[in-house]
C-alpha cells in the first residue's frame, strides 16, 4: 500500500476528488445524503493523503509524477514537494470545514461542484507546467460559477457577473503571457524554464 501510494502520489489529489464528483453526479441530487457521504470520504481522504505527504516530503524529497512518461518539455508533470504537500493539507482542512458547514444546503449539483473545486486547487498547486496551471486554475474557476449560482438572487446574480467578467480577464491576460512565454523559451515546463531563462540574452 505504501509503495502504492508512493508511486502515485502527486496524481492522487487530482484523481479522488474528480472520481467523488463523477459518482456524487451519478447518484443524482435526490441522494443528497449519498453524495456528501462521497464528500465526507474524499475530504477525509484527501487529509490523510495529505499528511502522508508531508511526512515523506519533510526530508526534502521531491515525488515527480509523468503522465504518458513523457518527459519535459512534452509531458505533463505533477510534482510535490514540502511546499506543495502543505498547500494540499491546508485545501483538506479548510474543505472539510466547508462541508461540515454546509452539511445541511441542498443546492443542485452542490457537492460535485466542490468536489471539482477541490480537483482544480489541488492541481494547480502540484502541477509543473504553466499552461496546466491555466488549465486547472479554470477547472476551479468554472466549479465556483456553478457554486455562485446555486441561490439565483437578484443581488447575488449581479455581484457573481462581476465575480465572472475579472476571473476571465485575468484568465485571458493569463494565457497571453503563457504564450508569450512559450515563444520566447520553448517551453512551459517550470524546471525547464529555470535554465532557459537564465541563458536568454539580456533585453530579449
Amino acid at each position: 500500500m505504501k509503495a502504492f501510494l508512493l508511486m502515485h502520489l502527486p496524481v492522487l489529489p487530482i484523481v479522488m476528488p474528480l472520481l467523488g464528483a463523477v459518482i456524487a453526479l451519478l447518484l443524482g441530487d435526490a441522494r443528497a445524503m449519498h453524495q456528501r457521504v462521497i464528500a465526507a470520504i474524499c475530504g477525509l481522504s484527501l487529509l490523510l493523503l495529505a499528511m502522508f505527504a508531508i511526512n515523506q516530503a519533510d526530508s526534502g524529497k521531491m515525488f515527480v509524477y509523468l503522465l504518458g512518461n513523457w518527459k519535459a518539455p512534452f509531458g505533463i508533470a505533477l510534482m510535490i514537494d514540502r511546499l506543495a504537500a502543505l498547500m494540499l493539507l491546508l485545501v483538506a482542512v479548510i474543505a472539510i470545514a466547508a462541508m461540515w458547514t454546509a452539511r445541511r444546503y441542498r443546492g443542485d449539483h452542490f457537492v460535485p461542484l466542490l468536489l471539482l473545486l477541490l480537483m482544480g486547487l489541488n492541481g494547480a498547486f502540484i502541477t509543473a507546467d504553466l499552461f496546466n496551471l491555466f488549465v486547472f486554475f479554470e477547472v476551479l474557476l468554472a466549479a465556483s460559477y456553478g457554486l455562485l449560482l446555486q441561490q439565483p438572487e437578484r443581488s447575488r446574480s449581479s455581484a457573481s457577473v462581476h465575480y465572472v467578467v475579472i476571473n476571465l480577464t485575468g484568465s485571458a491576460i493569463f494565457l497571453i503571457a503563457v504564450g508569450l512565454l512559450y515563444g520566447l523559451t520553448g517551453t512551459l515546463n517550470m524546471g525547464d524554464l529555470s535554465l532557459r531563462i537564465a541563458g536568454l540574452p539580456v533585453g530579449s
